[in-house]
């Protein structure tokens, strides 16, 4: 299942909705599960549907899988009723939504490091440390930006980067989970650009901290354009292909993670919660900066960026320059 987050048009105001595709349409998730419970004589069928289908990623995804059964139940019962859906809305055309972050919020964004050939980049030899466990570090939820929203270039840098990733929501909560049960905690898999302000990042790792400002900036963590479900894909071999101003710049594979989800969730949550909503990113992959890709430079304002894999989809996002 691909799984939205979207922003709609009502007469009250825009409104953030959660959804999934069905047959070219976007479905409205809490609409289809209340016109599901009403067809099943639920008397409350409305708050029904707000408690276990809302209109937000994360309470959902902590809902379970009580949850994704109604769903699913919801969506067999739309494709069979057509328009026979008792006056409500609940199917949009793609192009009368505006398409959000798939968690436009996250609790938190775990961005690991695992890709080789991004490890070497200006090391001579890797860290035997890399070869212990996945590196990875924190970054702020907070700054979360969709799959169609603008760069924009901070006013304090002139080195910036993108960062072509892929990461994975988290489902289900846990803590010391192994390797052998971390794929159930896996809610789905989504693009991420990391977009970087090298100059800023560099000056702020000589005193042995951060990144920081170099990676925390409004709209610098990029997702999208929804979550795909791990039935869906398989993680391991997805083709990775950026492109710049319509140039193919990045074609990688997944395959070359060194340690894949499973052992990045067990490191992570060695003595630590895991909660639904929370993200994990792959980190770089191996080719996926302006430097380490065919670009050769650093990005600049009217660059369009776009970042597809196979099964996901294509994000797509112009530099423009802060108007602070």
């Amino acid at each position: 299942m691909k799984y939205y987050t979207f922003a709609v048009a009502t007469p009250l105001g825009t409104v953030s909705r959660i959804g999934a595709e069905l047959d070219g349409r976007l479905v409205d998730l809490n609409s289809a599960a209340a016109f599901y419970f009403a067809d099943r004589g639920e008397p409350d069928a409305d708050d029904y549907a707000d408690f276990l289908v809302p209109p937000d990623m994360v309470t959902y995804l902590s809902r379970g899988d009580k949850a994704s059964e109604a769903v699913a139940a919801a969506l067999s019962l739309v494709a069979d009723a057509g328009d026979g859906s008792g006056g409500r809305r609940i199917s949009y055309d793609f192009d009368e939504v505006s398409l959000m972050a798939p968690v436009p919020r996250p609790n938190i964004v775990w961005d690991s490091m695992v890709f080789v050939e991004h490890v070497k980049m200006g090391r001579p030899v890797i860290p035997d440390i890399f070869y212990e466990n996945p590196p990875y570090f924190t970054q702020s939820g907070a700054i979360v930006a969709g799959p169609y929203d603008p760069i924009v270039r901070p006013r304090f840098t002139q080195e910036l980067d993108f960062e072509f990733e892929f990461g994975i929501y988290i489902g289900k909560k846990g803590i010391n989970i192994p390797a052998s049960e971390a794929e159930a905690h896996i809610a789905g898999f989504t693009i991420y650009n990391d977009v970087s302000a090298r100059d800023v990042q560099f000056k702020e790792m000589e005193m042995m901290l951060g990144p920081a400002k170099g990676k925390n900036f409004e709209g610098s963590n990029i997702m999208g354009p929804c979550m795909v479900t791990p039935d869906e894909l398989d993680y391991n071999n997805l083709r990775m292909t950026a492109r710049v101003n319509g140039d193919v710049v990045v074609d990688d594979h997944s395959s070359a993670m060194h340690y894949k989800f499973p052992e990045i969730i067990e490191w992570i949550s060695e003595e630590e919660v895991l909660y639904p909503g929370d993200f994990i990113a792959s980190g770089t992959c191996d080719h996926g900066t302006c430097m380490m890709s065919t670009l050769k430079r650093y990005l600049e304002v009217g660059d369009v960026v776009e970042m597809e894999m196979e099964g996901i989809g294509t994000i797509r996002n112009e530099v423009v320059q802060s108007e602070n």
